[in-house]
Order: structure tokens, then C-alpha cells, then sequence
């Protein structure tokens, strides 16, 4: 369900379902304010799970890592420097696989991870300070890795971890914070209970939002920072990624047509563009 409302696009009518779910949280929220929390709190951070599992030629292994939070299910191709994925909402490692496969050809070894919640890792929720602790085991677990591939929210993540690592984000989601509320609110949701949620997860975490959105980790990269994103993304807009694009000289960014915010992960037009800077860092 969570990702019906973080994917959907924006409707100026509001449908009948907004009023519907607008009157039972605020009811809920004044009679039984505790369930109404609980039931929100399972509604915004339970991932949907693709339970379509692509067949895995022989070349990739995987393999389980053990950390503080659960166990994170890892992917992995090739030999040779590592470079790390890592998935959006409601994605998976899977989704990397023709791309992981490309990289591994070229002399790498490609390593994605299904994030908790998600794919075949553990956990029943997820949210942005999970996927941070997630990504930052994962690296922890390998000698600096060459490169870092992310898409959607993932690259929010892939920004927090590190600065020293050169970063490739694919159709990267600036202005988070505003359009992760504007979502949830649209459906009806009581802002109370949307605001409560983030506070829980805040505190129990120990991050706060406004500190790890991806804005606030732009500047001190000691590499470009490599973006593609189409042009009329939906889900993740294009206007806020030229907009950071202007703003810092390191950002180097790529626009493209019509291969939407799934599609262009494997893309010709993105392999392209990974492999023009992978290989000339390995020469």
C-alpha cells in the first residue's frame, strides 16, 4: 500500500477516497489515538515485496550479511574492484541485474543488496535512516569500493554514506522531504499522524530528517557526481536534479527522453554513461 501513495501522480481532484480516509483517521485519531498511530506507522514503512523473482544466471552468487539490524540478502557478478548498488522503495536487487552483468564484463565486480523489508532480506519495515544503516553495513563489509550506483530514494542514501566514493544516481529524489508529505497528506492521512511516524522513526534512529535529505550532502565530494534522469519523470522530478545540476560544477548531469524512473536503470543510454567513467578510472 505504501508504495500506492509514494508512486502515485499528483491529481488536482481530490477522489472520494481522500474524504473517506481523511474522516477515519481524524476519528480514529481522537478515539483510539494510539491504533490510529500503529495502523499509519504499518501503512507508510511496509514496503510492497515483488514476489516475481528473476532467474539468476550461474555467474551471479549470493550471500547473506549479518548486521545490527537483520540480515541483508546480497547479489553479486564478476571480479575485480567492487561496485556497490543500491535499490529504491519497494525495489530490489534484482532490478540491477542486466546492469550488474554489464559492469561484471567490464571488469568489476558488482555487488546489489536488497535493503531490509525489501526482496530477501530481513525486516518488516523500512524507512530513509534504514536504507542509510543498511547501505553503510554494506560497505562496511568490503575494502573501499570503486563505485557507487543508486536509484530513487537510494540515492539519498548512497549521498549520506560517503564522499569519497564517486557516485552514480539514477533518477535521484531532491526535494524528498516536501513531496513525501505532499503524498501522503493527499491521500487523507492526518497530518498528525503523518508528523508522528516521522518523529518515531527520527527517535529511534537518531537521524533527523532535515540533517540527511540529499541537498545537505551535495557539496564536499572529492568526485563528480554522475546523474541521469529523464526529463518527465514522474515520481522523481527533473527540474529539482537540474536544479542542484546548476548549482555545483561537480554535478555532471545527463538528460534523457522517455525511459520513465524503472526503465532507465538498464538502459542502453545508462550504461553508456556509467561506462564512459568506470573505464577511464580504471586506465
Amino acid at each position: 500500500m505504501s508504495s500506492k501513495i509514494y508512486f502515485s501522480s499528483s491529481a488536482k481532484r481530490k477522489p472520494l477516497s481522500y474524504y473517506l480516509i481523511k474522516a477515519a483517521s481524524t476519528s480514529a485519531l481522537k478515539v483510539a489515538p494510539k491504533f490510529a498511530f500503529k495502523q499509519t506507522r504499518k501503512l507508510l514503512l511496509t514496503p510492497a515485496k515483488n514476489r516475481k523473482r528473476n532467474a539468476l544466471s550461474p555467474q551471479f552468487s549470493s550471500q547473506k550479511l549479518a548486521t545490527p539490524d537483520g540480515e541483508l540478502h546480497l547479489l553479486s557478478i564478476g571480479s575485480g574492484p567492487e561496485v556497490i548498488f543500491t535499490h529504491g522503495w519497494s525495489g530490489s536487487s534484482q532490478q540491477f541485474l542486466p546492469l550488474m552483468e554489464k559492469v561484471a564484463t567490464s571488469g568489476y565486480r558488482a555487488i546489489a543488496f536488497d535493503h531490509y523489508a525489501h526482496g530477501d532480506s530481513d525486516g518488516k519495515f523500512a524507512n530513509l535512516p534504514l536504507f542509510i544503516k543498511g547501505l553503510k553495513s554494506v560497505i562496511a563489509s568490503f575494502d573501499k569500493p570503486k563505485a557507487l550506483i543508486s536509484h530513487s530514494m537510494g540515492t539519498i542514501a548512497a549521498l549520506n554514506v560517503s564522499k569519497d566514493i564517486p557516485h552514480f544516481l539514477i533518477a535521484p529524489t531532491f526535494g524528498f522531504y516536501d513531496s513525501f508529505e505532499a503524498r501522503i497528506l493527499n491521500t487523507g492521512i492526518h497530518k498528525s499522524l503523518f508528523s508522528g511516524v516521522l518523529k518515531s522513526v527520527e527517535s529511534e534512529h537518531k537521524m533527523r530528517f532535515g540533517e540527511i535529505l540529499p541537498e545537505q550532502h551535495i557539496t564536499g565530494h572529492t568526485h563528480p557526481i554522475h546523474i541521469i534522469h529523464d526529463q518527465k519523470d514522474r515520481f522523481a522530478q527533473f527540474d529539482l536534479t537540474r536544479e542542484q545540476a546548476l548549482k555545483h560544477s561537480h554535478i555532471k548531469l545527463k538528460a534523457v527522453n522517455n525511459l520513465g524512473h524503472g526503465r532507465i536503470i538498464n538502459s542502453d543510454e545508462t550504461w553508456q554513461f556509467i561506462k564512459e567513467s568506470l573505464l577511464a578510472k580504471r586506465d
